[in-house]
This record gives structure tokens, C-alpha cells and sequence, in this order.
């Protein structure tokens, strides 16, 4: 799933299925694929055009996102080859800085590569340091 803009879909409006395609920059089928089988909640069924409110549309593509996000414990990584959480190569792991700060303590940021155990992929993990008083 692509990353949909959330921020253009206004909460107290309706959207036509041409809306939402024009809006997120999806297929047609893919926004009828929705409604049919994976539970987007239409006004009223059974109408022309089908009507979806804008508070569903945002709580859908949320609830997407939150079902495709893999849980990583600490020393793993998420290749994107295998689509799966996987542990780096032994001997593969390098810490690297990347020279940005993040967050509002202003930490510093490092990106941890490795090798994919199943794939040989290249597998990325950033890290924050947190500062010591």
C-alpha cells in the first residue's frame, strides 16, 4: 500500500468513488475492491453514485496502515525483499551516523545496515541515541 495523503480527505464530506480515485491517485477497481471486500463503509448501499463519508475513508486507510506495520524487537531488522521482520547476517552489522539530529532533546541519528539472513538483501534500521545528563 502506498503511502495515501490523509491530510486532503475532509472528515464531514462525502466522496464519490471518482473523488477518492481522483484524490489519492488510485485505480478505480482498487477503490471498488475496497468497498466490496475489504469493508469500506459506504453512506448507503445499493445507490448511485456510492457515497463515503470522509471519516471513514480516513479511519479505512489508517487501519490499513496499522495492519501492514511489522513489530521489530531490538535486534531486528525489516527487509523489504521478504517483507517479514528478519535478523542481520552475523558479521554483516554496521553503525553509521548520518549526521542529522531528531526529536526535540535534539539526539543524534544513526543508521544500523546489515544483510538479510534469507535474501542477501541490504536491510536499514535507524537508531537514536538519547542524550545522557
Amino acid at each position: 500500500m502506498s503511502s495515501y495523503s490523509i491530510n486532503k480527505i475532509k472528515r464531514k464530506r462525502s466522496y464519490s468513488i471518482a473523488e477518492i480515485v481522483s484524490l489519492l491517485g488510485i485505480d478505480r477497481r482498487t477503490c471498488s475492491r475496497w468497498i466490496k471486500d475489504e469493508g469500506l463503509k459506504v453512506i448507503e448501499e445499493h445507490t448511485i453514485p456510492l457515497l463515503v463519508m470522509g471519516v471513514d475513508l480516513e479511519e479505512f486507510i489508517r487501519k490499513k496502515r496499522t495492519e501492514r506495520k511489522i513489530p521489530l524487537k531490538k535486534n531486528e531488522f525489516c527487509c523489504f525483499k521478504c517483507h517479514k521482520a528478519v535478523i542481520a547476517k552475523i558479521g554483516s552489522e554496521s553503525i553509521v551516523k548520518t549526521g542529522k539530529r531528531i526529536g526535540k532533546e535534539n539526539r543524534e541519528q544513526f543508521r544500523k545496515i546489515g544483510i538479510c539472513e534469507i535474501c542477501a538483501g541490504r536491510v536499514t534500521k535507524y537508531l537514536a541515541v538519547s542524550r545522557k545528563d
